[in-house]
C-alpha cells in the first residue's frame, strides 16, 4: 500500500455558508495513511425546525468511497444512516445488501458541497473533458439513498461544472485540496478556509 504523498499531508479546514438553505457548515479533510477523511457539522432549519448534521466520510488513497456516516438531529429526535462500499459498484445500507445502488461509483450527501470533493480528486481530467458517474445520493429529509447520475466537466484548473438531473452548477475549487469555494451563483461559500500539517496519524 503506497504511503500518503507528501503533498497530501495537510489537514484542510473550510466553513461554507449557504444564504439559500440558511446553513452554515464545518468541514474538515484528514489525510491518513491508508486514505482521507471527510468530517463535517452543519446546522440549519429543516422543514422550519431546528436540525443538527454530522457526518463522517472515508475514501480509499484512490478517492474511492469506502463509507459514510450520518447523524440528524431535531427536536422531534434523531435519525441515523451508514453507508459502506463492498467494491465492484457494491453497496450496503445499515448492514444490509442495498441492490438499487448497484453500479454507483461514488456517494453523495445531499446536504453538503463536502461530498464533491472525492470524484474530483479521482476523476482528475483535463480541462474541456467531462466524465458520468453514478453516485449513491444520501437525501435528507429522508435519509434514504438513490442512484443519482451526475456529470463532471472540467472548466479550468480550478472550476467545475457539476449537472445532474435539474442541477447545473459551476464550482470553484482549491486546487491543492478540491474542496469547494463557491458553489453555483447563489449557494455554498467558503467563509474561511485553513491548511497546515498533520498534526497526528
Amino acid at each position: 500500500m503506497r504511503v500518503v504523498a507528501v503533498e497530501d499531508r495537510l489537514e484542510h479546514y473550510v466553513v461554507w455558508h449557504c444564504a439559500a438553505l440558511e446553513s452554515s457548515e464545518y468541514a474538515s479533510l484528514i489525510p491518513h495513511q491508508d486514505g482521507y477523511e471527510l468530517r463535517g457539522t452543519a446546522v440549519f432549519p429543516l422543514e422550519g425546525v431546528p436540525c443538527l448534521i454530522e457526518y463522517e466520510v472515508a475514501v480509499d488513497l484512490g478517492w474511492s468511497a469506502v463509507s459514510a456516516d450520518a447523524m440528524v438531529s431535531t427536536p422531534e429526535g434523531v435519525g441515523r444512516i451508514r453507508l459502506t462500499s463492498e467494491g465492484s459498484g457494491r453497496w450496503t445500507l445499515g448492514g444490509q445488501a442495498a441492490p438499487h445502488l448497484a453500479g454507483c461509483t461514488d456517494l453523495d450527501l445531499g446536504w453538503t458541497p463536502a461530498t464533491n470533493t472525492v470524484p474530483i480528486r479521482r476523476l482528475d481530467p483535463e480541462i474541456g473533458e467531462s466524465v458520468a458517474i453514478i453516485a449513491a445520493w444520501i437525501r435528507v429529509p429522508e435519509l434514504d439513498v438513490v442512484a443519482n447520475d451526475q456529470r463532471y466537466t472540467r472548466l479550468a484548473a480550478d472550476r467545475w461544472r457539476y449537472r445532474s438531473g435539474d442541477y447545473d452548477f459551476e464550482l470553484l475549487t482549491d486546487v491543492s485540496s478540491g474542496l469547494v469555494l463557491e458553489y453555483g451563483e447563489d449557494l455554498w461559500r467558503a467563509a474561511a478556509t485553513s491548511s497546515h500539517p498533520v498534526t497526528q496519524e
